[in-house]
């Protein structure tokens, strides 16, 4: 992903590296040139907006993902959090647990230091002299049943020291363990929030990276397309006038009558933004063999292929209107062209076969009428 915005980047520094060459004084052939040229660079620049809408899917798709992912990442931080405070006051029931069974082992200890200090004070007589000092056997069944209480006992307390011991041990094992399950948990929490600040840095970047580059190639669409226009006003102003008048225009495609898409500004089909739209569009119905016509007598003045927008297209100087201004007709998106630079054509001469060549989402013919070079809605001057 981030090896292809860098791939488009570059590619959009590489063609804004263009300049357009002044068209003032050339001649009407390097008019042409020039117009050619820059309607390749229309094209490239068409194929980079292509790729970057591709770019802006995927990332979009990955912002999505991260918004997920993130999500997920703050439900697991507050469950972390409340595993935490539980295991810190688990700790502390422990360690107060802990602190009762050392006072318990340190009592039964005391009581037994304290026993073995008053047999001491008996001296060192054994189990053995004791029974021997017996003056009679009830005197030595009862000396034994002593001897035997004592040892009883010492058994007794010599058991719970054992099991404190035991107990105390378990208590260290087991407080240590939730001391680790803490220590876990917490480099957890903060590797969690790590990745998430991570992935909002790494989103915020494709959102810049992403508006940076649909805006540069927007501005270079639209410079290249002002520079187009101008040149075509330069060619215009440097043909040899047609004087001849029409008064009355044809429709343009007979047989195809449905207009999908008006002069004037719409959401472009293809590139998914708000763009004038120079001409009307005349749908077939998916028919193909259907000819446009000549709308009114005049001369081929360009007929050629565009791979950019426009594809197959011809153009006619339809001489003069009324009011004496220049007309031309724009023929676009034709499957085949009948007619070569030069020919004089009647209404109703056939100019190409309708398609779908160039910048088009289906068979239709994009047709333009322009008034002194500039594009004004043709439905003002033909009617089905």
């Amino acid at each position: 992903m981030k090896r292809k915005i860098i791939s488009l980047l570059l590619a959009i520094v590489l063609m804004l590296s263009f300049i357009p060459a002044s068209a003032g004084a050339a001649t009407l052939d390097e008019l042409k040139n020039n117009l050619n040229s820059i309607e390749d660079k229309q094209e490239n620049t068409i194929k980079l907006i292509d790729a970057n809408k591709a770019t802006i899917d995927e990332l979009l798709n990955e912002v999505n993902r991260l918004d997920a992912e993130m999500a997920k990442y703050e439900a697991s931080l507050k469950e972390i959090e409340v595993q935490i405070s539980d295991i810190q006051k688990q700790l502390e029931l422990v360690q107060a647990e802990l602190v009762k069974a050392e006072a318990e082992k340190k009592q039964y200890k005391d009581t037994l230091d304290e026993r073995v200090r008053v047999m001491y004070m008996f001296g060192d007589s054994s189990y053995l002299e004791i029974l021997f000092s017996s003056e009679n056997f009830s005197d030595l069944i009862s000396k034994v049943d002593m001897i035997k209480t004592v040892i009883d006992y010492d058994k007794e307390i010599f058991a719970k020291l054992e099991a404190v011991e035991k107990e105390i041990a378990l208590k260290k094992l087991d407080i240590e363990t939730k001391k680790n399950d803490i220590v876990t948990k917490q480099r957890e929490t903060l590797t969690k929030r790590n990745q998430l600040n991570q992935t909002k840095v790494a989103r915020e970047g494709y959102v810049k990276e992403l508006n940076t580059n649909t805006q540069k190639l927007n501005e270079q669409l639209d410079r290249l397309e002002q520079e187009s226009n101008k040149i075509k006003n330069e060619i215009v102003s440097k043909q040899t006038i047609n004087t001849q008048i029409n008064s009355k225009y044809r429709w343009p495609s007979p047989g195809a009558t449905t207009i999908t898409s008006p002069f004037g500004y719409r959401i472009h089909p293809i590139l998914g933004y708000t763009k004038f739209h120079s001409g009307i569009d005349i749908s077939t119905g998916r028919r193909t063999g259907v000819n446009a016509i000549a709308v009114g007598s005049g001369i081929v003045i360009q007929s050629d292929y565009t791979s950019g927008g426009y594809g197959n297209k011809v153009i006619i100087d339809l001489g003069l209107d009324e009011k004496g201004n220049k007309i031309s007709a724009v023929y676009a998106h034709l499957a085949k062209r009948y007619v070569a630079v030069g020919k004089v054509v009647d209404p109703g001469t056939p100019i190409g076969e309708i398609g779908t060549t160039g910048l088009s989402t289906g068979i239709h013919l994009h047709f333009e009428i322009r008034v002194n070079g500039v594009p004004v809605d043709p439905l003002g001057y033909v009617r089905p």
